[in-house]
């Protein structure tokens, strides 16, 4: 019997499509001089950091977010190519388009995966795997992408799944990759048995230091523990992986995901030491981070600021507000705070600015003192997203981010891939 001719049965059908080394075959494919040469793409100054690497490049062990310095020693013969977020988002936009034409119910995750439940597709488009077979098809022929489906029961199988479906790399060769790997329903456990538990979900460092220390190496290991034994190790999350290891998941595909938090770092090319550049630099930050408040129509209840030495000490101050604020003034002015009680006697590599506790903003009731000066912050705030929102995120900002004439704001989708060669952000 062949796979297209065996039932999927009456069991959830999800797929995870996760496009191939996303960024480089983007650089591969507007520059087809780099087909068969190790491409790195990322910020290629001294401090940036990988963003992708095709299996070229993995082949001598580059993977993303390791510091680029380590990976031009490592793979001294590669191409390194500066990140173009825009052009990944463009790509990406395309990338959804033809995923929706199978179905609405799409979880995208990034730019370059997505999460599909197909399982009332069949009327139309048939088998899972037939869909499956035909979104590889239609990214090719559209987008000269190739993009590995995994194909399971839940969200966390299918994920394993695409995995599996991919290239992989052995002695310094790239071995391909089957495109698309099934787990068929009933086959979950089996599937699950030998993987790492550090494949599963949730399981981080922390948490896998703890079940390796009773000698649980294995999907299979944990099964043997009693869920009891589970929660006592690891508290309420012990239950949740036990069922995990079962190949029970009960996570849904859902098509918006509320965001945890908005942030933004910045490495700098060279250390800061002057406080009026560390001060300039926190304000400009802010104005992004509030700016994406704004945008989403959304405001924030904590804010914390990080702040990395040259010699990589680093140091986090966090702030939990009583009501949540969107106002640009108000998040500089507790960033300011927060920054104050870290001693900046050394130089500064890094600079970040958190915003969490998110939640759709509204007005709340407030003093007659309060009243005033709350409602002139409040039309401030919505004049300067009109603004932006007309005429583009460098049209205003703080005076303070003024200079030779232009405003220095952080531009939409800036990366935290480090600074290019000649010290730029990407």
């Amino acid at each position: 019997m062949s796979d297209l001719a065996k039932p999927w049965g009456s069991s959830k059908a999800i797929l995870h499509a996760d496009l191939d080394c996303y960024f480089a075959a983007v650089e591969i494919l507007d520059n087809p001089s780099l087909v068969g040469k190790p491409v790195i793409v990322g910020g290629s100054g001294p401090r940036g950091v990988v963003a992708a690497a095709n299996y070229q490049a993995r082949a001598y062990g580059v993977h993303s977010a390791m510091p680029m310095a380590i990976a031009r020693r490592i793979c001294p013969n590669a191409v390194i190519v500066d990140g173009r977020h825009s052009r990944y988002m463009e790509f990406s936009n395309q990338f959804q388009e033809i995923l929706g034409t199978f179905t609405d119910e799409i979880e995208p995750i990034g730019l370059d995966e997505a999460f599909l439940d197909v399982s009332g597709a069949s009327m139309l488009f048939g088998h899972p795997i037939k869909i499956a077979e035909q979104i590889r098809r239609n990214v090719f022929e559209d987008l000269s992408l190739s993009v590995c489906i995994g194909v399971g029961t839940t969200k966390q199988i299918a994920k394993l799944a695409s995995k599996r479906a991919k290239p992989s790399v052995s002695n310094g060769k790239v071995i391909q990759g089957p495109g698309i790997y099934v787990v068929w329903p009933g086959e979950e456990r089996g599937f699950l048995e030998p993987l790492s538990v550090g494949e599963l979900w949730g399981v981080g460092v922390k948490t896998l230091e703890k079940l390796n220390g009773i000698g649980i190496k294995t999907v299979s290991d944990l099964r043997e523990v009693p869920q009891k034994s589970l929660v006592k190790l690891l508290g309420k999350s012990g239950q949740n992986l036990h069922l995990l290891a079962m190949g029970l998941d009960g996570d849904k595909v859902t098509q918006s995901r509320a965001r945890k938090s908005i942030g933004r770092e910045k490495t700098f090319s060279t250390d800061l030491f002057s406080q009026d550049s560390i001060s300039g630099e926190l304000v400009r930050i802010c104005d992004s981070v509030a700016g994406s408040l704004n945008r989403k129509g959304i405001g924030a209840r904590t804010v914390t600021v990080k702040v990395r030495f040259g010699n990589f000490q680093t140091f986090t101050r966090s702030v939990t507000l009583a009501q949540p604020t969107n106002s640009q003034a108000e998040i500089i002015k507790h960033v300011r705070a927060l920054a104050s009680q870290i001693s900046f006697d050394q130089g500064v590599r890094l600079l970040g600015v958190s915003l969490s506790n998110l939640s759709e903003f509204k007005t709340v009731q407030l003093t007659l003192d309060e009243l005033e000066n709350d409602t002139k912050q409040l039309s401030l705030t919505e004049a300067i997203t009109k603004i932006r929102e007309r005429f583009g995120n460098d049209s205003l900002a703080p005076a303070s981010l003024l200079k030779s004439g232009k405003l220095d704001v952080i531009r939409d989708h800036e990366q935290q891939w480090g600074p290019d060669r000649s010290g730029q952000d990407l």
